[in-house]
């Protein structure tokens, strides 16, 4: 009877062993959302490459591709020191690829 439940798709079991730490990232990505958002009145600043850094490995560790590569992008940019148009367009690339993803 379970598997017949399972085929029907009516019982949902997740074998997916980093479903909780991927849940976790997503939660600590929305309360980085807000340190994203006040960086745009900021820029540049050693914390937003701090932030920009974590969230590119966190994000590619747990299967978050866009966001991981529009944070390295952006912490690519910092570093640099590009021109504050080029850090303004890849924060808000990174803020807008993260609220996508929360919705």
């Amino acid at each position: 009877m379970l598997q017949y439940l399972l085929i029907l798709g009516r019982i949902s079991i997740s074998t997916d062993p980093f479903a909780p730490l991927r849940q976790r990232f997503l939660t600590r990505c929305a309360s980085q959302l807000a340190e994203l958002q006040a960086a745009r009145e900021a820029l540049p600043g050693s914390d937003l490459t701090k932030l920009a850094h974590s969230l590119a490995g966190a994000a590619g560790t747990f299967g978050f591709a866009e966001i991981s590569v529009r944070a390295s992008a952006l912490e690519t940019l910092l570093i640099e020191q590009a021109e504050g148009g080029d850090v303004r367009a890849a924060l808000d690339a990174l803020i807008g690829e993260i609220e996508r993803t929360l919705a």
